[in-house]
This record gives structure tokens, C-alpha cells and sequence, in this order.
């Protein structure tokens, strides 16, 4: 998810706002023949620890029943391969079996963010990494970067093998523009250099096997144009971003300064960073949501939203993104809320709440998969 953001001004009316941007939203985008809606998705963390093998069946059952087509889900490389390079963590590996074969089963595509630095590979200092004994992973040794990107991608290799085209994409890392996840000394250099291993890792066992690179925070087309720079342009096959407007409409235009947190201006910030460098690769969007916590106040990036909103956003949203070429994929963060606190934003981002009953938003979501405003 994400770090403290900032609340950007309204500069106009809604309703005229919408009007503008979505023109301007439309009129970027590479020319492509026919509508192209993207396909739907949903974040589901089925990998989490106390998830039963009966919760994941009721999980993905909830997301065939809404309509997604996708089902991205957090992959932790620190769980993989835990105990030192090459020796592979049997237990966890068979709960990513069985996700493998339930999502193929229901006609879903798995969608795998593969993120989280073991504590052998991991550049954390000394007083964090205490020669990897004991809980490593509650001293957040995983948020630090690889010393060497290689072991990373020799990781990805080993499950591109063990998968196939079973698991046709795979998403490196999860939001490197914040040290929530991605704590390094120069987090584009960085990133770039995981992204070619990665790249060169996974095409080097089976080239049809998709790379996903990004996966930023917000619409961050400043670090985008930095990873450009650095020569990131080739090693991909898509590039995805998490376009969130905090508690704001995905509609609403915000300011200048802060159009990284606006949905309507965002998306398009960061196409223009990609045709500048002449890549008219596709744009994923692997998480976007709004949350129905209870928290209002000054912070807008943790304040929740009415049920009815989330709802009214979410189908403002893709309705923005019918018939746009450039975006292929549109994934909702996300399919369950994680927890019963309705005091913690980051539990109640779900389409369904704890308890699995569904909210308002879990009907926009099948009404707009149903209408193929963006199921493709």
C-alpha cells in the first residue's frame, strides 16, 4: 500500500473537471484500433499466514462471482527461499501450488507480486539483520533490498520453472518508490538493476512469460522518468502503478503539485514519461481503492470513505477507462477486508467486508465486469 500523502485542493467544479481530464485522459493515449477495456482484477492476500486452504476457495469463489478475471497476489521471496539461496521453503511452496491450481481452475489468471527480502540476501544493518536468528521478518528485514539483484532473479527463475505459463505474469517487487517496501540507498538505481536480473532471469526460461515492472506507489511519474533514465526501458513488458486519490473522487483533478495523487491526471502524467522514451508498452494498474474506514481527519491518503462513495468512485473509475488502449489491466485493492477495525484504513479497503458480506462497491465492480465497461 502506501506511505503519508498529503491532501491536494479542489481548482474546479467536479463536474467540469471530469469533462476536461477524461478528454485529456483519452487523447494521450497511443492509437489503437477498437475499444480495448481492460481486464478486471482483484488483490487477494491468499498467502497471508492463518489463510486456510478453505479461506483461499471462498476468496477466489467471491472474485469468479464478481467477475474478475485476474487475481493478483503478494508472493514473499523471504518465505520462498527462507533459510539461504537454493534451499527452497517446502511448506510455502505448497501453498503456492494449491493457489496455482485454484485460481486455473475457476478460469482466474494468478497475478504474483513477488516481493521481500530474505534475511541472508538482505542489505538491512547488522542491529536489524542479528546474523538472521530469531523473528528476522518482525525486525522488517524483508523491506530492505537485495545485496545482489541476481539472487533475486535466480529466485524468480526457479518459480517461472516450477509454474510456466501456468502463472503467465509475474510483477517485480511492490510499490520500490517507498522504504515502506523498498528501503535502499538510491531506490531507482536499485530498482532498475532488479528489474534487469529479474528480466533476464525469466525470459531466459520461457521468453512468453510476462515481466511486469513498477508497481509504484501513486502515479509517480518523477521516479518513473528517473528509472527511464537509468536505462529500465526494455525490460518489461508492461509497466503498472498504483493510482490511488486518496479520499478524493478518481475524477477529481487536485493541483499541479499533487496530480501524482489524482486518478484523472495521474495515469496519464506517467504515459507521457513512457511515449517521451518512445515505449508504448501498456500500463497495468495493480492497485486502486478507496477504504470505508472510519478514520476523518487531516491526513486525506488515511481517511475512509462511505460505503456508497467507495461505491460511486469505483464505478466513476472505470467508466474512465473504457475503451482505453494503453491500459490493459485494472486490478481493485481489494477483494476482502483484512481485518474488523474500523479505525485501521488499511483493513477496510475491500470490496467484501471481514465477515464476507459483500458492500455497495462489490455490485459496481460485477456490474461494470458484466457490462465490460473494463472486462475486455
Amino acid at each position: 500500500m502506501r506511505a503519508a500523502r498529503r491532501r491536494s485542493s479542489w481548482r474546479l467544479p467536479l463536474l467540469l473537471a471530469a469533462l476536461v481530464f477524461a478528454l485529456l485522459l483519452y487523447a494521450r493515449a497511443p492509437s489503437n484500433p477498437g475499444p480495448h477495456p481492460p481486464a478486471l482484477g482483484v488483490n487477494a492476500h491468499l498467502l497471508w499466514r492463518g489463510i486456510t486452504g478453505t479461506e483461499v476457495d471462498r476468496q477466489l469463489d467471491a472474485a469468479v462471482l464478481a467477475g474478475a478475471r485476474i487475481v493478483r497476489v503478494d508472493v514473499g521471496w523471504a518465505s520462498v527461499e527462507e533459510r539461504g539461496k537454493g534451499r527452497w521453503s517446502r511448506w510455502y511452496l505448497r501453498r503456492l501450488d494449491a493457489v496455482v491450481a485454484k485460481t486455473r481452475a475457476r478460469g482466474l489468471q494468478l497475478l504474483p507480486t513477488f516481493l521481500g527480502t530474505p534475511c541472508w540476501a538482505s542489505t538491512a544493518p547488522p542491529r536489524l539483520r542479528r546474523g538472521c536468528t530469531g523473528d528476522w521478518s518482525a525486525r522488517d528485514v524483508e523491506r530492505f533490498g537485495p545485496a545482489d539483484p541476481a539472487d533475486y532473479g535466480d529466485a524468480l527463475a526457479f518459480l517461472v520453472r516450477r509454474y510456466g505459463r501456468r502463472v503467465p505474469a509475474w510483477e517485480i517487487w511492490n510499490e520500490p518508490n517507498s522504504t515502506r517496501f523498498f528501503d535502499v540507498e538510491d531506490p531507482p538505481r536499485e530498482y532498475t538493476a532488479l528489474v534487469k536480473a529479474a528480466y533476464r532471469s525469466v525470459k531466459g526460461v520461457d521468453r512468453r512469460v510476462q515481466v511486469i515492472a513498477g508497481a509504484l506507489m501513486n502515479s509517480d511519474a518523477v521516479f518513473t522518468e528517473r528509472l527511464y533514465d537509468l536505462g529500465i526501458e526494455g525490460y518489461f513488458d508492461a509497466f503498472s502503478i498504483h493510482p490511488y486519490s486518496e479520499d478524493r473522487s478518481p475524477l477529481d483533478p487536485g493541483s499541479e503539485r499533487y496530480r501524482h495523487l489524482s486518478f484523472v491526471r495521474g495515469i496519464p502524467a506517467v504515459r507521457d514519461v513512457m511515449t517521451r522514451h518512445g515505449d508504448t508498452r501498456p500500463l497495468w494498474l495493480t492497485e486502486f481503492g478507496w477504504n470505508t474506514s472510519s478514520v476523518r481527519g487531516s491526513d486525506a491518503w488515511r481517511n475512509g470513505v462511505e460505503e456508497t462513495t467507495q461505491a460511486d468512485y469505483l464505478s466513476q473509475a472505470l467508466e474512465l477507462l473504457q475503451g482505453q488502449p494503453d491500459v490493459d489491466v485494472a486490478v481493485v485493492y481489494e477483494l476482502q477486508d483484512v481485518g474488523t477495525d474500523r479505525g485501521a484504513p488499511l483493513d477496510n479497503f475491500g470490496l467484501l467486508r471481514h465477515d464476507r458480506s459483500p458492500k455497495p462497491a462489490f455490485d459496481a465492480f460485477r456490474s461494470a465486469a458484466a457490462s465490460r465497461l473494463a472486462g475486455g
